[in-house]
Formats: C-alpha cells, structure tokens, sequence
C-alpha cells in the first residue's frame, strides 16, 4: 500500500517560526513510497518531486535499479512523434542507464508533471522518491498540454491525491476535470483520462471530462459517473478535446 508522508516536520516548524518573523518558508520537502510488486509488470508513474539536479532517472531512482534490478525498462512517451523511446538500466554504464540497444547513453530525465512506464526486472521492488514539492507555498503551476486529439502520459505537478476533481479558486488540489477554476467549459468537454491496471495489463478507468455531468466525468460510454481516483505517484494518459489544454494546481 501507498504510503505518504507530504510534508516534513521540520519543515513545518521552519515554516512555523519564520511566519512569526514575517517570512515565509517556500522549500516544502517529502517522499512518496511506490511499490511495484511483480517484475515483468507494466506500471504507469509520475515523478512528484524535484530530485537533485535535473529529475535525471539516475536521481530520481539512485541505484535502486541497478544490480539485481539491472535491465529494468523504463520508457517515455514522445507525444509529437506518437511513440516510446526506451532506455534501460545498467550498472555498468557511467550514467546507471543503457538506449533499447544496450549502448550506454545519458540518464533519462522525469520531469514533474510528464508521466512514463516502468517495467521493472525483479518482483517486490517499492521506488522511494524524497525530493521537493515543485510549487512554492502560494504559488501555482500549469501543466499545458498543447495539441488536441494527441496522447499524452502526464502526473500531478503536486503530491496530491484522491478524487481529481479535488481543488479550490487557488488551484490546490489535484485540481483536474470539468467542475474546476480555469476549465475550458464545452470546448475541453469528453477530454479523455485513462487509468493503467498493472494486473489487468489494460486501461481499466476511462473517463471522460463533461461540464454537464453531476461529478464532471462520464464513462467511456458518455454515461455519467464517479470522478477518477489519483494516487500520488500515479501517471495517467490525458487526449484532451482541445489544443492548449491547461491543467493548474497550487498551494
């Protein structure tokens, strides 16, 4: 089972006293456990958190994925060229990281926000991510996704989790769908999420956006139902029904 901790202690407290002073902690910091129990697997994720320099896989997963772990696939979706690029992990190259031809090559990058695949080598694996929260307290992020009708494998900017149409005016939240600030209305109406199952090995939850629905969401037969659930560390495929769709979240 997922387990969260968002917000560190000492963080809190710093945050705390230099309220009383009339400044502002901005540096919220975390970690999110994810397991991925069987090896072979597909699995769906999002990074939630900066990670040391550049959200390189060889920070984000630090040797995790090495060793025994070696040959874990770990792929990202190139929306403009509708295809996976494939790297796999090594450690015996310099960057821990192969291309889908076994040649060393450079890390990967996981930026917030951008979803990906992980197939891990071995089974009981659980990916620890600890990093900071890429929004500063007070401030919001917009994860655009440019071309309608085009694919997108996307993850919270935030580590926020449960029902996505969680969220308020400021953006905090998961934030997402039809009933929340900044929807497009009828023009982004049936945008369509879709939930990967690791154990069915299918896409389990779809959804579609519907400003007209009692929760914002219908099924993939229009029908209407139950907004999502979004776990922190989740990614999901969003084709949005319009170019330019903006997706805000906040704290």
């Amino acid at each position: 089972m997922r387990k969260t901790l968002l917000i560190a202690a000492a963080t809190l407290a710093a945050s705390v006293i230099s309220s009383q002073a009339g400044v502002y902690s901005q540096n919220i910091v975390g970690y999110v456990n994810y397991p991925t129990p069987v090896g072979g697997n597909i699995y769906v994720m999002a990074v939630p958190f900066n990670i040391g320099v550049s959200n390189g896989a060889n920070e984000v997963f630090g040797t995790s994925l090495q060793g025994a772990q070696d040959f874990a696939q770990l792929l990202i979706w190139n929306p403009t060229k509708h295809q996976f690029f494939g790297y796999l992990s090594d450690d015996g190259s310099p960057s821990g990281w192969d291309d889908s031809n076994f040649d060393p090559t450079n890390a990967p990058v996981l930026p917030v926000g951008q979803g990906f695949v992980l197939i891990p080598a071995a089974s009981g694996v659980t990916n620890t991510f600890a990093g900071a929260v890429a929004v500063n307290v007070g401030t919001s992020v917009t994860n655009t996704l440019p071309t309608g009708g085009n694919i997108y494998y996307v993850g919270s900017m935030v580590p926020y989790g449960g029902v996505a149409t969680n969220g308020n005016a400021a953006g905090g939240g998961l934030n997402f769908g039809a009933l929340n600030p900044g929807y497009a209305g009828s023009a982004q109406d049936f945008t369509a999420l879709l939930q990967w199952s690791p154990t069915m090995h299918s896409y389990t939850g779809q959804y579609l956006t519907d400003s007209g629905s009692p929760s914002g969401w219908d099924d993939s037969n229009f029908d209407p139902t139950n907004a999502p659930v979004i776990n922190v560390g989740d990614g999901f495929i969003v084709i949005p029904a319009a170019s330019n769709y903006t997706w805000a979240q906040g704290l």
